[in-house]
């Protein structure tokens, strides 16, 4: 095997991973698996399995004992709502990180493919097209520098973001008032301080990875010096 099959062959081990975690997190129906649970979770603190309640409107004693609970059944729904969406949102994060890193090493790769083969512009999208489109680097078109505004991203943060945190506080505020009833304000303050630490959390990662991936981000300044520092290894061996 050649120096170009190993190249290729890493190429697209480092794509199929890639595609991977991209798919991992539009897999949505992962999200409506922990929410059902949530929702079978509060159901049985009442009496009521899942399947009992696709029995609704059929059996009279049972719909009226869910109607008389409804109140309870919801605000225990949220109780763990909360938490379980803050948990959830750190799996895309960690998907973006890491589609962003192998990114960076597909880029590598790309560059060391197209000089195996002679210098022709054979591959250009993660190491051209990629940092422009995605990561804002500026480009000089007819002497202005322009830069791309990445529309996904910016539609996480105008729309998605504002939802999940609207979503998050009205979640918080009903399961707050649910716990101070029940069990106190000691209790509902330390759940309170839960909620406030994880969502600290989320924004220390979203702010960590926006850091990391940007075009002159971290990532890639570390795996242009990591690939540096390998090559100047190879070369001192033979030397």
């Amino acid at each position: 095997m050649d120096d170009r099959e190993v190249l290729f062959q890493e190429y697209n081990n480092l794509w199929n991973e890639k595609i991977v975690h991209k798919q991992s997190i539009r897999k949505f129906h992962n999200y409506l698996t922990y929410i059902t649970a949530i929702g079978s979770l509060a159901l049985a603190f009442h009496g009521v399995s899942a399947n009992d309640f696709f029995k609704v409107g059929a059996d009279p004693a049972l719909t009226n004992h869910i109607l008389r609970n409804a109140g309870s059944i919801v605000r225990l729904f949220f109780i763990a709502f909360t938490p379980v969406v803050l948990i959830t949102l750190t799996f895309p994060i960690n998907d973006i990180f890491h589609i962003y890193v192998m990114g960076h090493q597909i880029g590598e790769l790309e560059k060391r493919i197209n000089s195996e083969s002679g210098n022709k512009i054979l591959l250009t999208w993660e190491h051209v097209v990629c940092p422009v489109v995605y990561g804002g680097e500026k480009v000089d078109v007819e002497k202005i520098d322009t830069k791309l505004a990445n529309t996904i991203a910016l539609g996480d943060i105008l729309l998605l973001a504002p939802a999940m945190a609207m979503l998050c506080v009205v979640s918080t505020v009903i399961s707050s008032s649910y716990i101070c009833e029940k069990l106190g304000c000691l209790f509902t303050v330390g759940y309170i301080l839960v909620i406030a630490y994880m969502v600290a959390i989320i924004v220390l990662l979203a702010l960590k990875v926006k850091h990391y991936t940007g075009a002159n981000g971290p990532i890639a300044g570390i795996v242009l010096a990591k690939r540096k520092s390998a090559e100047n290894a190879e070369y001192n061996k033979d030397r």
